[in-house]
């Protein structure tokens, strides 16, 4: 069989009938374990109709991305070092989902559980980096020949940019079927990047992570039948910074990926603002898809817009390959 199918074409369809065919079970356990969304008395009236909606639903797409992993792990190297940041981050958000949701203590984990946590992952997949791979954790810039190593700091810096990628991909997950759409985009083009730098495995797993988001999406769109919750939003966040640093391409992630940084942004921008006023906006409501439903935009629009603006941006990103 000819060698893209196999890394590109093969795990996009297994992938997409994995979740497919496991969607409606998982929606049926989280419904017996009582696992429905809560939304916010404060938030959108349109969204009240959300509550009781089964979350965690990002287990429908880890499976099948989690199996292919498996499947390529042993004799592609980029493999594992993902599959560390997207199960390990995919755990962390579980664990934040399964307090709040099925245990109903509100919180869920502290926030500086989460940060350990995240800061124990992303040292486990550095160490196995640069202990198991000859993978380096140095950076290409976009557009030019330059890559930066940082040495001993590349480790923080590898924290601060998967902090920061899970955060904004926790905040895109807002309106039924936008972080998976806007992922299943920004996949398919480091799978694109993984076939141009010969990185194979990095080209699996992006291929099995764009099916697998497709056939989540058949449950996701709206109206969701199910959320995909910190479990998959988390998840979601290793799993490009895992896929992008086995590449040399996280800055890549603040173009091709300038949905979720433009969610985090609205939110330091909204929470600052608010304080230093006592009490006025910049936005009608953050994250920043939420001020546009404010303003009349339906869940639809906001997620056909948000990703044809991520489509755009990740073809500039490939120019800059």
């Amino acid at each position: 069989m000819d060698s893209y199918v196999l890394r590109t074409l093969l795990p996009v369809a297994v992938s997409f009938f994995i979740a497919v065919l496991i969607g409606p079970k998982v929606i049926e356990m989280l419904r017996r374990l009582k696992a429905g969304q809560t939304e916010r008395v404060e938030g959108l009236e349109s969204h009240q109709k959300k509550t009781g909606t089964p979350t965690m639903g990002g287990i429908i797409f880890l499976i099948p991305v989690v199996i292919i992993g498996i499947f390529y792990g042993r004799t592609h190297k980029e493999v594992i070092p993902v599959l560390i940041l997207t199960i390990g981050f995919g755990i962390i958000g579980f664990l934040d989902d399964y307090i709040k949701v099925v245990r109903k203590h509100n919180l869920g984990l502290r926030a500086w559980q989460k940060i350990l946590g995240q800061f124990i992952v992303a040292v486990l997949f550095a160490l196995y980096v640069e202990n198991f791979t000859d993978i380096s954790l140095a950076m290409k810039v976009p557009f030019t020949d330059i890559v930066l190593d940082f040495g001993f700091w590349n480790i923080p810096v590898l924290f601060f940019i998967a902090l920061g990628t899970a955060n904004g991909t926790n905040f895109t997950d807002g309106v039924d079927g936008l972080c998976a759409s806007v992922t299943a985009v920004v996949a398919a083009f480091f799978a694109v990047a993984g076939m141009h730098y010969g990185a194979t495995g990095a080209e699996v797993m992006s291929s099995a992570m764009v099916g697998a988001l497709l056939g989540y999406l058949v449950y996701n769109v709206y109206p969701g039948k199910v959320m995909m919750g910190d479990t998959g939003s988390l998840a979601i966040g290793g799993f490009v910074t895992g896929v992008a640093y086995v590449m040399q391409m996280p800055i890549f992630i603040a173009i091709a990926g300038f949905i979720y940084a433009l969610e985090v942004i609205s939110v330091i921008m909204q929470v600052s603002y608010f304080k230093i006023t006592h009490g006025k906006r910049i936005f009608r409501m953050a994250p920043i898809h939420h001020h546009f439903e404010k303003g009349g935009w339906s869940e639809t629009k906001v997620v056909n817009v948000f990703t044809t603006i991520t489509i755009l941006l990740c073809l500039l990103s490939y120019a800059g390959l």
